[in-house]
């Protein structure tokens, strides 16, 4: 992937929707923690002040991988995997 081709503000946006959704979820679970977890740890990457977007990269491909292994798990906390899969798709460039 070319630099230029990750949004980083679409990646910002993202997390920040994720984070609300996360934080109303009602359930805690082993999947919800680690999505909880690589979103923050995202969530850090894009305030640092030298946010690398292969960094970027890297955790929206491991929030990825959650929802594919956690669909059902999220959806009945009511975070709709497939949105937030085709978002991701989106900023990185839909490979």
């Amino acid at each position: 992937m070319n630099e230029r081709d990750l949004d980083v503000e679409a990646a910002r946006k993202l997390v920040d929707d994720l984070s609300r959704q996360l934080a109303d979820a009602e359930k805690n679970g082993p999947k919800l923690d680690e999505l909880r977890a690589e979103v923050e740890t995202l969530k850090d990457i894009l305030s640092g002040p030298n946010a690398q977007h292969s960094w970027i990269a890297d955790r929206l491909a491991a929030i990825e991988r959650v929802f594919e292994h956690a669909a059902v798990e999220l959806l009945a906390d009511g975070i709709k995997a497939s949105q937030y899969l085709a978002e991701i798709g989106r900023i990185l460039g839909a490979r």
